[in-house]
């Protein structure tokens, strides 16, 4: 899949592209990409997806961290997992966030993108304080003989498809639940940081990643899988503010269970299966010991069935 975060010079006219936010990238968005592929096949053009950064939300109200399903990064992963040739990235700034529906097709979609077909959601919006939605999208580039697509609302087993409705479902901890309106299960993507060590002294070394911007869960520990370079690792998260050792950060410390090498500085792919209990402090590093080797057992049963 090309990246494409420069529009001025590097977009091939004529593309498909299917636009949005995608958060998460569930299956209400599938169905848009499928549509978007399919498409594109049949007329002998190019596959793409166009999506904002920072999420417009997240633009306005920039004291909101914790807020992504899935950030740049992962966003990236399960969209090229998806069989897409390209991803259009648009920086979500103070010019655009105050242009008009007219202004946006004019100067973004038609000057600059210049596809020959658009594919949305129903619930699409877009324009200086979301004044405009999927039915002005098509009768605006019906005027630059840009043809849109509009994907009605999705539901799978009576529940709407929405980002909105995963994150409550990812807070709750119900990650089953998620993994059916996702199509696959709850994940992020991000690169090993050094940590304190800690982990390593007791016997657990750790990979750790930062999740600033990722929606917040409830603090505790996780049975979890770990993706790194192809291969597929049975692991134990802690999320949260390590009240052992009265840690200031939230961060996620990652126990590969069968996995002893150094991922410091290299991209892992974390996969959220069960909530196994809430964090708390232990009185000792003994009683910690014992704790997590109670989880790594608990989370290598529920990850082997």
């Amino acid at each position: 899949m090309i990246l494409i975060q420069n529009i001025d010079n590097s977009v091939e006219p004529g593309g498909i592209f299917a636009l949005g936010n995608f958060d998460g990238i569930h299956l209400g968005h599938k169905e848009i990409i499928e549509n978007v592929k399919k498409l594109a096949k049949e007329n002998k053009s190019y596959s793409g997806v166009i999506v904002f950064e920072p999420h417009p939300r997240k633009f306005f109200m920039k004291d909101t961290n914790n807020f992504y399903l899935s950030d740049i990064k992962t966003k990236k992963y399960l969209l090229e997992n998806l069989g897409l040739d390209s991803c259009i990235v648009l920086e979500f700034n103070e010019k655009l966030a105050k242009q008009n529906p007219e202004e946006f097709v004019e100067e973004i979609v038609f000057k600059k993108i210049k596809p020959s077909h658009l594919i949305v959601g129903y619930d699409f919006r877009f324009g200086n304080k979301r004044s405009g939605n999927s039915d002005d999208l098509l009768r605006l580039c019906s005027k630059y003989n840009i043809s849109v697509s509009i994907v009605d609302k999705q539901l799978k087993d009576g529940t709407v498809l929405s980002s909105s409705i995963v994150r409550d479902l990812i807070q709750e901890g119900d990650f089953e639940k998620a993994e059916l309106l996702l199509g696959h299960k709850w994940l992020i993507k991000g690169k090993v940081v050094e940590g304190d060590k800690r982990g390593r002294e007791i016997g657990f070394p750790t990979a750790n990643l930062n999740v600033d911007e990722i929606i917040q869960l409830k603090f505790g520990v996780y049975a979890v899988e770990v993706i790194f370079e192809g291969e597929s690792y049975k692991g134990v998260s802690n999320y949260g503010f390590r009240p052992t050792f009265e840690g200031e950060n939230i961060l996620l410390e990652t126990h590969l269970l069968d996995f002893s090498s150094d991922l410091y500085g290299k991209d892992i792919i974390v996969s959220f299966v069960q909530f196994l209990r809430e964090e708390r402090k232990f009185e000792g590093i003994n009683s910690l010991k014992e704790q997590i080797r109670k989880d790594s057992e608990e989370a290598l049963n529920i990850l082997s069935k």
